[in-house]
């Protein structure tokens, strides 16, 4: 049985509304800085194309990705924006780099020739320099960027949009984040020094942006905050943010199970007294994890309900026996609020031990979004 308001027997909702709102606050946050929308890996699991035209739409002015598939597929959708790409190209990736016009990252040698050898004569493709300043994956060494900054500034088929880099520990390592802050703000004053325009300049993405001033950047790169959340350690923090995603699902088959009985793989579950259960049509194969096997929760009217047995592929069950009057056309909500009860992706992430991050990206496309207040 599928709701009259849902394409699917589980489902995520997408509040734009929502999405608009954080922006504002984190427009308020930053005192005049550029925003640069991340949405990379299918915007933390909300749906890239439909969260991208969104914030444009509010004034962000740039877009980042993680991969130069992702960036073409907004491309394919109509999004023109500049896009940021925030993680290294590959030869094979450079040529695509280009034809999208994208803005990728560069920080050795190589990256600079893959593009300079693809960009047409009389062109000028813009390229964000990493600076590694202390987290240690990508970016280049601080006393070796001035010089690859010179590279770029006198390429003539190249041009530095921006200079970058990304803290570590914000919010947690205060003495940490201060010295990649010195040492950005070294390489920067050097550049400047020897005439090298940095172009727009970030470094915090949402854990930077909570844990102090934006000071010597430009710009910030929100992802989590802009869909609502924040990293555990900001939890109390008082910018106003709104959870923008929502997991609910319908029930395949509501039926009793007697005393004694087990349900599921493996028999995880036995009733130690007759109860009744809800079979609901989501899954490790929709991103919902085996983790879950008896560990969680969802709502239904306003009741929180344990989940009870594993997680199959396709589908799981809860215990309804303490909710009276359950029926087929009742929603559960897996993430998201009921009746005044709520379910937050922190939640989640405290029974999977890990972070509301994982939580929300690693919803698959096989769960559709329903995207409320898109425009």
């Amino acid at each position: 049985m599928i709701s009259a308001h849902s394409p699917h027997r589980a489902w995520i909702e997408v509040d734009h509304a929502a999405i608009r709102g954080n922006v504002r606050a984190i427009r308020g946050r930053v005192a005049g800085a550029q925003i640069i929308g991340v949405v990379k890996a299918n915007a933390y699991g909300h749906g890239d194309v439909e969260v991208a035209h969104t914030l444009i739409e509010e004034g962000v002015e740039r877009l980042a990705v993680a991969t130069v598939d992702e960036a073409a597929r907004l491309r394919g959708a109509g999004v023109s924006a500049p896009i940021v790409v925030l993680w290294g190209l590959g030869p094979d990736e450079a040529r695509a780099a280009v034809d999208l016009d994208l803005e990728p990252i560069v920080y050795d040698a190589r990256s600079l020739d893959l593009l300079e050898a693809i960009v047409p004569v009389g062109s000028r493709l813009g390229v964000h320099l990493k600076v590694d300043t202390g987290l240690g994956r990508q970016g280049v060494a601080p006393d070796e960027a001035v010089e690859l900054a010179a590279r770029i500034a006198r390429s003539p088929r190249l041009a530095l949009a921006g200079t970058m880099s990304h803290l570590a520990v914000p919010g947690e390592d205060e003495a940490h984040t201060e010295v990649q802050l010195l040492r950005l703000a070294r390489t920067l004053d050097t550049m400047r020094s020897s005439a090298i325009d940095p172009g727009i300049v970030h470094v915090s993405a949402t854990g930077g942006m909570l844990a102090g001033p934006v000071g010597l950047a430009g710009a910030v790169r929100p992802g989590l905050a802009l869909y609502g959340l924040l990293p555990a350690w900001a939890a109390g923090d008082p910018i106003a943010l709104r959870p923008a995603l929502s997991l609910k699902a319908l029930p395949l088959r509501i039926f009793d199970l007697p005393a004694g009985e087990g349900i599921g793989y493996g028999l995880r579950f036995r009733a130690e007294r007759a109860t009744r259960i809800a079979t609901l049509g989501i899954g490790y194969g929709d991103g919902w994890p085996r983790a879950h096997a008896n560990n969680g929760v969802a709502l239904v009217r306003g009741h929180r309900v344990p989940v009870v047995g594993a997680v199959s592929m396709d589908g799981l069950t809860v215990d309804i026996g303490d909710v009276p009057g359950v029926t087929y056309d009742d929603e559960f909500v897996l993430i998201g609020e009921q009746e005044g009860a709520r379910i937050t992706a922190d939640d989640v992430a405290d029974e999977r031990r890990t972070i509301n991050y994982e939580v929300t990206t690693a919803l698959r496309r096989r769960l559709p979004r329903l995207h409320l207040g898109a425009e």
